[in-house]
């Protein structure tokens, strides 16, 4: 028996797959926040990269399967303030166009966001990795997926 493909059909297929493209872009802006946002941080001192680091490590294997072997994260920065201010550097009104040194298109923020980066300095993965903190205020680079969303932190670029 062949499958009649009729314009339903098609119309709803269509559907299905910009619905599947969405989800995928919810879910890297969604990791992209787990990774580096903290609207309202407590301490931004060792003691915070330390719990801070580990509850997001722990969160992002557990949300996403398979993201390979358990190891202490070198660094990881992150920015505190609003997540829509952060979203809106995707857009003409919060970032401008940034190529860095290796030739990647990202957005440069127009103005500078309280960060806390974090540094690995010893420890073993998971529960007893320790970190120091630098706490800093700085314009923030980032990638933007097709939706205007933040996806990726430059870190190396700042």
């Amino acid at each position: 028996m062949a499958l009649k493909v009729t314009p339903m059909l098609l119309l709803l297929l269509a559907a299905a797959l910009v619905l599947l493209g969405a989800s995928a872009s919810q879910e890297q802006y969604d990791r992209f926040l787990l990774q580096h946002f903290d609207a309202k941080p407590k301490g931004r001192d060792d003691r915070y990269c330390n719990n801070r680091m580990r509850y997001m490590m722990k969160e992002d294997r557990r949300r996403y399967p398979n993201p390979g072997p358990k190891v202490c994260k070198e660094t990881n920065t992150f920015i505190h303030g609003n997540s829509d201010d952060i979203k809106a550097i995707c857009t003409s009104h919060g970032g401008r166009n940034y190529v860095t040194r290796t030739r990647q298109a990202m957005r440069q923020s127009l103005r500078p966001f309280q960060i806390t980066h974090c540094t690995w300095h010893g420890g073993k993965p998971l529960d007893n990795c320790q970190y120091r903190a630098a706490r800093d205020s700085r314009m923030i680079i980032i990638a933007c997926d097709k939706h205007e969303h933040p996806v990726h932190f430059a870190e190396s670029q700042i």
